[in-house]
């Protein structure tokens, strides 16, 4: 028979902070990231109107001295450009969006071996280092046999990190 106590000084007591703390590291990670590419965006966006008032303005002032073949040229040459700006934008603004869905998507977790895993989804648990079939089916909320009943393939003796078992 399994031992089901769980020892306060075990390693396995601190596994959830350990894990919280992890999570709470990415997720601090991930808002700085975010923090900086909304901030480069605003930068870029900021040179990007400067530079139209630029050409706004050496427009007028070709256009006060320039003959009318010469204008129509440049102006010509500034519609291609603030085309090419405003599919600058778009992309920057697509880029941005792509940014803060990856920020807002769910991150993957690590197991306590250090190996990236998938997060348990509902009625799932992902075995950390130390646990034993025993004390995840007491954290399940379920006996011992209702989590073996779930996972028949699963021997008890060997099980590993990052390994997903069924708990409901």
């Amino acid at each position: 028979m399994e031992n089901d106590n769980i020892s306060p000084s075990s390693s396995e007591s601190k596994l959830p902070l350990i894990v919280g703390i992890l999570g709470f590291a990415l997720g601090a990670a991930g808002l700085v990231l975010g923090i900086k590419a909304k901030g480069a965006a605003q930068t870029a966006g900021e040179e990007a109107a400067a530079a139209k008032a630029s050409v706004a303005e050496l427009g007028a002032t070709i256009a006060s001295k320039a003959n009318a073949a010469d204008v129509q040229a440049v102006s010509a040459d500034l519609a291609a450009t603030k085309q090419a700006t405003e599919a600058n934008e778009k992309a920057l603004a697509e880029q941005i969006a792509a940014l803060q869905k990856v920020a807002s998507a769910p991150k993957a977790t690590k197991s306590a071996d250090g190996k990236s895993g998938a997060a348990a989804g509902p009625g799932e648990h992902v075995v950390a280092k130390g646990e034993t079939l025993g004390s995840i089916a007491k954290k399940a909320g379920i006996s011992l046999k209702a989590i073996q009943d779930l996972n028949p393939g699963v021997d008890s003796n060997k099980l590993k990190i990052g390994q997903k078992l069924k708990t409901k």
